[in-house]
C-alpha cells in the first residue's frame, strides 16, 4: 500500500472516529464505498503522476463530486460527480482543443463500474464493467498521457 493511500484510510477513520456516540446508524447506500475506492485510486493516480513529473494537477472533492484541473493551459480538466439518491455518476472531461468533450453516464454494479452507454468522445469505455482503478485509469489516461493515444488497457 502506498503511503498515500495510508494515509487516506487514517485521515477517514480520524473522521469517522470523531462523530457522536449515539447518533442512529443511517442506512448507507450500496455504491458509497465503490464512489470512495474511485476517489482514492484517482487522486493516488495524480498524486503519482505529479510526483513523477511536477505538480502539474489539483484534485479537488467532496462528497459528490471529483475534480481534476491543471495548475496552466492547455485546460482539460476532469469532472466526475455523483447522484447521491441513484448513484448514477456524470463524466464530462471538456477539452481546449478541437474534437468532442468527452461525456458520459456510469452505474456502480456488485463494486464494478458500468458505462450507461452513450459515451461522447474518445477512447470510448470498454463493454465490460471495470473494477474502480480501471475507471480511474479511463478517466485519467487520455489527459495525463495524450501522446500513448487513445487506447486503454
Amino acid at each position: 500500500m502506498s503511503w498515500v493511500k495510508e494515509c487516506l484510510q487514517r485521515q477517514r477513520a480520524s473522521t469517522s472516529s470523531a462523530e457522536p456516540r449515539g447518533v442512529l446508524a443511517q442506512s448507507v447506500p450500496a455504491w458509497l464505498d465503490v464512489w470512495r475506492i474511485i476517489h482514492d485510486a484517482i487522486m493516488a493516480d495524480v498524486l503519482e503522476f505529479n510526483d513523477n513529473r511536477g505538480p502539474q494537477f489539483d484534485v479537488s472533492s467532496d462528497s459528490e463530486s471529483i475534480e481534476m484541473i491543471p495548475r496552466q493551459p492547455p485546460v482539460d480538466t476532469v469532472l466526475l460527480q455523483i447522484d447521491p439518491h441513484t448513484g448514477v455518476m456524470q463524466l464530462t472531461c471538456p477539452i481546449s482543443h478541437p474534437g468532442l468533450t468527452r461525456r458520459g453516464r456510469f452505474k456502480i454494479e456488485k463494486g464494478r463500474i458500468v458505462s450507461l452507454g452513450n459515451f461522447g468522445g474518445q477512447p470510448q469505455p470498454p463493454d465490460e464493467s471495470m473494477t474502480p482503478e480501471q475507471f480511474s485509469e479511463f478517466i485519467l489516461k487520455p489527459l495525463l498521457f495524450p501522446e500513448l493515444g487513445l487506447s486503454v488497457e
